[in-house]
């Protein structure tokens, strides 16, 4: 059985009617360490990464909308999570001093559609100016100054605001603070944060720094895209539960590593693979890496020369068939997570249709070169021919991994 991972935690957010309206992603480390001391951006990116890549049937019920904290740096920074921003709320602390060059930050993002929540919000005048900028005022139910404060409520009450309570946890404070007009609820009362254990699919992106360079060229169309994540087993594996993680659903089936780039678009490409090149804490080996990209180029190649099936099928099929050695998932419980077409899930689980076929010869000539060499002349010329081209690119591309 695959090893479970501490991911992250959630606490979900509540209405006065106690439906979930949202939840809040939490950091957690595996070994106890706070988002400080592993360093605030980092455990940000940490939070979102496991989202989106973990394999765990906890994540699928984090709520659409997510409250996630950011460090008043990344505010600053060029470019925006890779997150559909209609989904994230940004808490932000209010202790920050709020000059004009982090409102403008603040009014930025906006624009492009994120919200803002002010938590541990302390009535402090000096927030006044801010407001028209905020959309949840999150107070502390636990704060010891909360009472002599709350009578300051109604100067910074605004249409737009929607109060949030948290670490309610009593009864009586749940009804409390709905009586004063607090539309939001959090804590031990209504739910504590559930740690979510999963299975990371966290690799190491092989040659990233080439990677990032070469989506990084203004000029890149789709194509070229598709054809530079298609190179590294990991990081299209990567990009394919993304897209269909609880923060993007993809609504339709996935038929190729291409629909996964054009769902996502090739600026927030991009941004995943800024991210992962940062974050990724394990390498597959060489040789899991080397045989997962010549099965998929295998599968391409013998596709194309017999006209039997589009070949950016066949590659995705060589492909997801290796996340075993990839990243110790099981093939089965991993396409799960995916919205694959049927006949793809069965090619590749039971080597059913014209798919399973390619994939089916496709792994017994890989078997007979890895331990059967006298046999290998025995094969088909044109199948043969596939798979010796297919392992001379692959070759190829690792030997330039290695020289970046």
């Amino acid at each position: 059985m695959p090893t479970q991972k501490l991911l992250l935690a959630c606490q979900p957010i509540y209405t006065a009617n106690k439906d979930i309206y949202g939840t809040e992603l939490l950091f957690r480390h595996e070994f106890f360490a706070s988002a400080c001391e592993y360093g605030e951006e980092q455990a940000t990116s940490e939070v979102i990464l496991n989202l989106c890549t973990g394999i765990g049937d906890q994540l699928n019920k984090c709520s659409p909308k997510m409250f996630i904290n950011l460090p008043e740096k990344s505010l600053y920074s060029n470019g925006y999570p890779p997150l559909p921003p209609d989904k994230v709320v940004i808490e932000l602390s209010s202790s920050l001093d709020f000059k004009h060059k982090l409102v403008d930050r603040i009014k930025a993002w906006k624009q492009v559609g994120f919200s803002f929540s002010l938590d541990d919000f302390n009535f402090d005048e000096r927030l006044i100016p801010i407001l028209d900028h905020i959309d949840y005022l999150k107070v502390d139910a636990l704060d010891k100054s909360l009472e002599k404060n709350l009578h300051k409520q109604s100067t910074f009450i605004r249409p737009h605001i929607v109060w949030a309570a948290k670490r309610v946890e009593t009864e009586e404070q749940y009804i409390q603070f709905n009586s004063m007009g607090f539309r939001l609820f959090q804590g031990y009362f209504l739910a504590k944060p559930t740690e979510v254990q999963g299975q990371s699919i966290r690799g190491k992106i092989n040659n990233s720094i080439a990677t990032i360079n070469a989506t990084s060229l203004p000029e890149i169309d789709i194509e070229e895209m598709v054809a530079i994540v298609s190179r590294d087993p990991s990081l299209a594996t990567q990009l394919l539960k993304i897209a269909n993680s609880p923060a993007c659903e993809l609504l339709r089936p996935i038929k190729s590593i291409r629909d996964a780039v054009v769902f996502l678009g090739i600026i927030q490409v991009r941004k995943w693979i800024m991210m992962m090149s940062m974050l990724n804490d394990s390498a597959s080996s060489v040789g899991a890496i080397n045989l997962v990209l010549t099965r998929a180029k295998a599968c391409e190649n013998y596709a194309a020369a017999t006209l039997s099936i589009r070949s950016d099928q066949a590659f995705l099929i060589g492909l997801l068939s290796g996340v075993h050695l990839l990243f110790g998932i099981d093939v089965d419980e991993f396409l799960r997570q995916l919205p694959l077409q049927e006949e793809i899930a069965k090619a590749i689980l039971t080597h059913d249709g014209t798919l399973g076929q390619i994939l089916k010869v496709i792994k017994t000539v890989e078997y007979q070169v890895m331990q059967q060499s006298g046999t290998v002349c025995e094969q088909d010329a044109v199948l043969l021919s596939a798979y010796l081209e297919a392992h001379q690119w692959a070759e190829q591309i690792q030997m330039t991994a290695k020289a970046a």
